[in-house]
């Protein structure tokens, strides 16, 4: 099954196979969105949970397409707050993070590096898949920003998420494969320098 036809078909069942938190009222009510919940929690500590009922086999593609979601949603919340609203409104996906006197987001590379440094998912397989990743991601946010906010372009986009402070993480061995593969996304726009900070973990 190839990545897109997975993300088409199973994707959405797994993705309700997450162990969901609910989140305080008053914080839903700040952020204008009724229907926030969060899952995963502080480096995400629910992993065994959450990864128990998703195919072993299916796994790479799970944990590729739900980096797709979480990272897009950080990534046009920190730097394409115009766009937002609308992102959110269509998507509604539950958020990477947890609660304490405010939300926060989790790092989206620790979809990779936990299930990785727990041995929950199969290294062969993700790093097979990575080629595949980079021209499905590349092409799901040409197709956004085409159809939703033409003034944007795909290499603005993936130049703030490459360069995000995030993406300084290197822990367990999947996570520098994938960074490597991500590279010519990250040069694709060369003329955006670096990031000023570390905005996609900002709620």
């Amino acid at each position: 099954m190839t990545l897109e036809n997975y993300f088409n078909s199973s994707f959405q069942s797994d993705v309700a196979k997450l162990q969901f938190r609910a989140v305080p009222q008053v914080l839903k009510d700040i952020l204008q969105d009724p229907e926030l919940v969060l899952f995963g929690g502080k480096n995400w500590s629910t992993v065994d949970e959450d990864l128990a009922l998703i195919d072993p086999g299916n796994r790479p593609q799970f944990l590729l397409c739900l980096f797709v979601l979480v990272a897009t949603d950080q990534c046009m919340q920190s730097y394409f707050k115009a766009h937002y609203a609308h992102w959110r409104s269509q998507t509604g996906y539950p958020k990477f993070g947890w609660t304490r006197f405010g939300l926060y987001n989790e790092n989206p590379l620790k979809l990779l590096s936990v299930p990785d440094v727990a041995g929950l998912v199969d290294a062969e397989l993700f790093s097979a898949l990575l080629p595949e990743f980079v021209a499905f991601y590349r092409q799901q946010i040409e197709d956004y920003v085409r159809l939703h906010c033409p003034e944007l372009t795909a290499e603005h986009f993936f130049g703030k998420l490459c360069r995000d402070a995030v993406f300084e993480l290197n822990e367990g061995m999947l996570v520098p494969v994938f960074k490597q593969a991500m590279y010519p996304l990250m040069q694709a726009d060369a003329s955006l320098g670096h990031a000023d900070g570390g905005y996609l973990m900002a709620a």
